[in-house]
């Protein structure tokens, strides 16, 4: 009935669609707070402040809007979570080389000596999802020096990335790797899920630092698994949220603003259609196959025919879901199998990727469980107490028992993981030229 009039048939279409994108976070939010914009939202730092400064600036704006936001009217609104805990897990950082444990090293093998890392989280996460990879990293290279950036619009409140756009991180991960002082010849930046496309974004400008020599890519998010995620572009003017989780999660974000899967969208494109150029330095890439939050088989695309350096890899952790037999599977494609009896851990969900089973906030024992994709309370709080719960990914919740399911945020394979990305940031660095910085 709406073949005459192209903007109301348009309009009818997004309507139907916002329902299918919020389907699955669609749990009313108890705190209202979260979702109203702070007015201090995480911007981008000045091309000419020091990393330092940043740390030091940004660390104080998240106690203040925190503090103001959730703690001054909510009692407990993490959990045993403090405001202390919460700044500390969400906050940059700048971590310079253990002088110490560098001077104690082995002088035949390499410490890191003049290597910088950059770590970038993902979409409505926070720097410490990518905290065990970095500590794993500071064990082996005691001499590097660690960035940790905050993206624009996280860190406070949800609301607050209702007013950002996708630029606004690539202009920090710039700032991040371009910070480093002359003394830093290789420079690695690490992204997961979103932070990994940004990355990935940044090595295509033509200006980036030529310092790079490597991208670790962990839970890639270069491209949505909702097949609807064209649509955010254009339904962010009409619906503010995708989803209203409980926003209780010291570490990340239970709201989604639609403004945010609207820039993501926009900033995966590239990846999507193809127009993403070579990738000529060393790529390290880890994946599931079940992952529900990013289409893995974009990654294994991105992978196999734009990474041309001969030093790259790929962890394909396997779940349920197989490779199409018509999809090209290159070389260097490493795959291992996703179950861990013994973890309880039945595939790798997008959320575990980076984290270690002895974390003690989303580990094995942790202090946080991920029940967020059941509906009822009953189910929930079983998921919450359940002593023998498995983990694993959401596309496994029809076939499981209501309540037994935990979304998995830890990897069972955590350890084999980092001794590989080890290795390949040595084979890394001795490949890589010196570059010198004026």
């Amino acid at each position: 009935m709406y073949a005459n009039n192209p903007i109301r048939s348009c309009l009818c279409f997004i309507s139907i669609a916002t329902g299918l994108l919020a389907a699955s976070g669609a749990h009313q939010n108890a705190h209202a707070d979260a979702l109203t914009p702070s007015g201090s939202a995480i911007t981008a730092p000045s091309p000419d402040m020091s990393f330092s400064d940043y740390v030091k600036n940004t660390r104080s704006q998240l106690r203040n809007v925190l503090q103001r936001s959730r703690f001054a009217d909510e009692k407990e609104p993490f959990g045993s979570f403090s405001l202390d805990d919460v700044v500390e897990m969400r906050a940059p950082y700048e971590i310079a080389p253990d002088q110490n444990t560098c001077a104690r090293g082995d002088a035949l093998l390499s410490r890191g000596e003049n290597l910088g890392f950059v770590l970038v989280h993902g979409l409505t996460d926070s720097p410490y999802w990518l905290d065990d990879v970095r500590d794993a990293l500071q064990k082996n290279y005691p001499c590097a020096s660690f960035h940790g950036v905050l993206l624009p619009g996280h860190g406070t409140v949800p609301a607050d990335l209702m007013d950002v756009s996708y630029e606004d991180w690539l202009a920090t991960i710039k700032f991040g790797v371009e910070s480093f002082g002359p003394d830093i010849e290789h420079i690695i930046p690490i992204g997961y899920s979103a932070g990994a496309a940004l990355i990935g974004r940044y090595y295509d400008m033509p200006d980036h630092d030529d310092r790079l020599a490597a991208l670790v890519m962990l839970s890639p998010g270069l491209a949505a698994h909702s097949g609807m995620a064209w649509l955010t572009p254009y339904v962010r003017y009409v619906k503010d949220w995708v989803g209203q989780g409980q926003n209780n999660d010291p570490g990340k974000y239970g709201a989604m603003a639609m403004n945010a899967a609207a820039e993501f969208q926009l900033l995966t494109s590239p990846f999507r259609d193809g127009a993403i150029g070579p990738i000529d330095i060393p790529v390290f890439m880890a994946v599931s196959s079940d992952d529900q939050t990013v289409d893995p088989l974009v990654s294994l695309d991105v992978f196999c025919e734009k990474v041309t350096s001969e030093n790259r890899q790929m962890l394909w952790y396997q779940g349920e879901i197989q490779i199409p037999d018509d999809k090209n599977v290159c070389d260097d494609v490493d795959r291992v199998d996703s179950a861990n009896a013994d973890l309880r851990t039945l595939n790798h969900a997008h959320t575990g990727i980076t984290l270690s089973p002895s974390n003690p906030v989303y580990g094995l024992d942790g202090a946080y469980s991920d029940c967020g994709h059941y509906e009822t309370d009953k189910d929930k709080e079983k998921c919450l107490t359940a002593p023998s719960a498995f983990y694993g990914e959401r596309n496994l919740l029809e076939g499981a028992t209501p309540g037994t399911l935990r979304r998995a945020t830890f990897n069972p394979d955590f350890d084999e993981m980092m001794e590989k990305i080890t290795h390949f940031i040595a084979v890394a660095r001795a490949m890589a030229p010196t570059v010198t910085v004026k």
